[in-house]
């Protein structure tokens, strides 16, 4: 007589309650952890480095711009794998058929579709925007037993290199860029709380400080395995930074790429990457000190003194005198 016909199995109790969790335990879905912050986070460079690192883990990139999400996406970014373009090869998951397939009214179910494909128990969507998550969480299954397990990484670089940088790129004052990081983590945080969404914040410092110690933790989070050494032939991922990809494939192999687009995207991309690459390595920073020495005193007021940012950054871990210290002038 086998289990399954059984008088023991046929009776409700403690056989057939762990055969339901075994099977439910097989459909289990992937884990879909979800990068909030804002720009010039780290959140492409983290993203990959879990990807290489980390055993089942697998960084996706903004599929916001993937899905043309309305409001959030960039039209000529975005729309395919990044790595694999700029190698110069087709990519067997990101394909044109997966997105006509997909859609941003079932982003769990893209989650789902995109773990099978790249064989992960985790993914990891680099979106970032706090509007994507929530429009996720809104519209996932209401079937507890289908339900997703969803987590948050928040991505953060301190506030006066982020308003540095967004003043590098935009132009605008470095008042409204104070403003912005404020507004963003407490959005990124107010949202994890409210859903009851387990989250880890990763502070680009000290990623970039040490990798390593950064990517324990990340491993410990997920509760999937490190790897020793880095495995970058599997990465896969949409859009991201220009300068992210320089580490992987090296700065000679990116240039080339950049020349090779059509006039419009060219000078788009060359525009992109103008402050940064100067800091372009084959090899990661040590370090992250462009910020250093670089403001007087009046102008690290100004993001200082906007209202709520301080605060913010102390619950986020910094520092804040220390960082003032780093980034204002002798004498300024």
């Amino acid at each position: 007589m086998d289990a399954e016909t059984s008088p023991a199995s046929a009776r409700p109790g403690r056989s057939a309650n762990l055969r339901s969790r075994f099977h439910k335990a097989q459909d289990r879905p992937p884990a879909s952890v979800f990068v909030v912050g804002t720009l010039f986070s780290g959140s492409t460079l983290i993203g990959r480095d879990l990807t290489t690192r980390v055993r089942k883990a697998h960084y996706v990139g903004e599929l916001n711009n993937f899905t043309q999400f309305p409001g959030f996406s960039h039209r000529e970014s975005g729309r395919a794998c990044g790595p694999c373009s700029l190698l110069g090869r087709q990519c067997r998951h990101f394909t044109d058929a997966l997105r006509e397939r997909v859609s941003y009214d079932d982003i769990l179910g893209m989650h789902e579709q995109l773990a099978q494909s790249l064989d992960a128990s985790a993914i990891i969507d680099g979106s970032k925007y706090v509007a994507w998550l929530r429009h996720a969480l809104d519209r996932r299954s209401g079937d507890p037993g289908h339900r997703a397990r969803v987590s948050v990484l928040v991505t953060v670089r301190n506030p006066i290199a982020f308003a540095i940088s967004h003043r590098n790129r935009t132009g605008e004052p470095l008042w409204r860029a104070a403003g912005i990081w404020r507004d963003t983590y407490v959005d990124a945080l107010r949202t994890a709380n409210t859903h009851g969404l387990p989250s880890l914040v990763v502070r680009y410092e000290d990623h970039m400080a040490d990798p390593g110690r950064s990517l324990e933790r990340l491993s410990g989070y997920l509760h999937l395995p490190l790897e020793d050494e880095p495995d970058t032939t599997r990465l896969h991922d949409t859009g991201g930074n220009w300068s992210s990809f320089v580490p992987y494939v090296g700065r000679e192999q990116l240039e080339r790429h950049i020349e090779r687009l059509h006039d419009d995207g060219r000078e788009a991309a060359r525009e992109f990457v103008k402050h940064a690459r100067e800091y372009w390595d084959d090899q990661k920073p040590k370090e992250d000190t462009r910020w250093h020495r670089s403001l007087d005193a009046g102008e690290a007021n100004a993001i200082l003194s906007t209202p709520g940012l301080a605060d913010m950054a102390s619950l986020l871990g910094y520092n804040v005198a220390e960082v003032v210290h780093l980034a204002v002038r002798p004498g300024g």
